[in-house]
């Protein structure tokens, strides 16, 4: 079985003081398994609810809400079920398909007795069309977690690596101290093994049962395909069009040579009308998981999120396994031999942002290419406490002209390039790291000794 971060959370959040949990994240990275398991190893009881594979049981919540009218309900739909007081998990699956019962986690969370998490896949769409139904959202009775697919780690534990061994690799990350070639070359063939496979838990486990490329690619683009038959299911055939154009344009998008998602990239036409058009569209796919949105600034300066320009950004997939099974076989043997002939630089700023966003950063980018200062900068993060630019490198090319003027512009603390070399600060303060290096992103931050908040 797949090793979870989320397994930890789950357990952190049961062993504190709790609302209702609600996990979101993309379809088929593995949230019902998880919280099932889960259940199972803590709990005296499990109750399951599917509301997509049993639609009659939505029934239970179009009358009262209270806690005792939902279990006298749900007995009658699972009659094994036991409701025993502070002994219960109950998990509501795909609740984007019974709002109320989604309202009901308010009520649940009153009453005390039983403890409920709830999953989500699309949580972020219109699931119900225009007729749906109108149900309030319980704010502030429910807590909310993002499940993702597998990030390297846990790919890495996945493929039997030492804990040990990850524990030196962070550490040396941690002290800016060079990595041992042994380690260097290990873990950038694991690097280069995960953007092939993705972290999507079926492929990963594919992957690692039958050790074939052409058996993961097979599930990834079933997954794929998955996603797509989504669009069609929850939308009417017009809108469903433009939403997979849209998601189907992503990979040509990325290998623009400046990687900005331009609406009038997705039919060809270079219509000015194409915003109102797709815009709509990439809002789906964003919300559904399958892309991470990265939003440019206007300026560097914080907090970021007031400097965002919201009608620019690029769309990076949320999983590179499905990018790049979208771009071929020729991508993959690229990938897989480390031919440097051949532009990966989109892949590499995808999981590069991939990364990023799963050790819970928020991916942004800064461009002006007129007047004075005049510079791009592939992603800016607030790194802890500290301002930091980082520059994504996928070849041997060593120049980095914005990054070398960034600070004479904006008060930058770091500045960071993850490429091919080893672990280094040049003497131009410039920190130097292994592509790798982005997925343990967190070890580079600096802690701070100050209370929590």
């Amino acid at each position: 079985m797949l090793r979870r971060k989320a397994y930890d959370a789950l357990m952190s959040w049961k062993n504190r003081n709790h609302k209702p949990l609600l996990v979101k994240g993309q379809r088929q990275v593995g949230k019902t398994f998880i919280i099932e398991k889960f259940g199972r190893d803590n709990y005296s009881n499990v109750i399951l609810v599917n509301f997509v594979e049993n639609d009659r049981i939505k029934s239970v919540f179009d009358d009262n809400l209270d806690v005792d009218s939902i279990i006298t309900a749900m007995s009658m739909y699972i009659p094994d079920a036991k409701f025993v007081p502070k002994e219960t998990l109950i998990i509501f699956d795909e609740i984007q398909e019974c709002p109320r019962a989604r309202t009901s986690l308010k009520f649940f969370d009153i009453d005390g007795r039983f403890d409920v998490i709830a999953t989500g896949s699309l949580l972020g769409v219109n699931t119900h069309g225009i007729n749906s139904i109108d149900a309030p959202v319980p704010v502030g009775y429910e807590e909310h977690m993002i499940m993702y697919s597998l990030d390297f780690e846990e790919f890495v534990w996945a493929k039997g690596v030492d804990e040990k061994v990850i524990s030196h690799l962070r550490q040396r990350i941690t002290n800016k101290e060079p990595i041992e070639r042994a380690y260097m070359e290990r873990f950038d063939s694991l690097f280069r093994e995960f953007m092939i496979v993705g972290g999507m838990p079926q492929a990963v486990q594919t992957f690692i049962d039958e050790n074939s490329f052409s058996s993961t690619g097979r599930i990834i683009n079933s997954i794929t395909e998955a996603a797509k038959a989504d669009m069609n299911r929850y939308n009417d055939p017009l809108k469903a069009g433009k939403i997979v154009s849209c998601f189907n344009s992503i990979p040509s998008q990325l290998s623009q040579s400046n990687k900005k998602f331009m609406y009038s990239r997705i039919d060809g036409k270079g219509s000015r009308k194409s915003a109102e058009m797709y815009s709509d569209s990439l809002d789906w796919i964003v919300n559904a998981g399958y892309c991470n949105a990265c939003r440019k600034l206007e300026s560097l300066d914080r907090p970021l999120m007031s400097k965002e320009v919201h009608d620019q950004f690029k769309a990076y997939m949320s999983d590179t396994g499905m990018l790049i099974h979208m771009y071929g076989e020729d991508t993959i043997r690229a990938i897989y031999s480390d031919d440097m002939s051949y532009n990966l630089g989109a892949i590499v700023e995808n999981v590069a942002a991939e990364c990023i966003t799963k050790c819970g950063y928020v991916p942004r980018y800064y461009s002006k290419n007129k007047g004075e200062g005049r510079m791009e900068l592939d992603f800016v993060i607030d790194l802890g406490s500290e301002l930091s630019v980082l520059e994504i490198k996928s070849g041997k090319y060593r120049e980095y002209p914005s990054l070398s003027k960034v600070s004479d512009h904006f008060n930058i603390d770091r500045r960071i390039v993850f490429g091919r070399s080893n672990i280094e600060i040049t003497d131009d303060g410039i920190e130097h790291y292994p592509i790798f290096a982005i997925a343990f992103l967190n070890s580079l931050e600096k802690k701070w000794g100050g209370p929590d908040f």
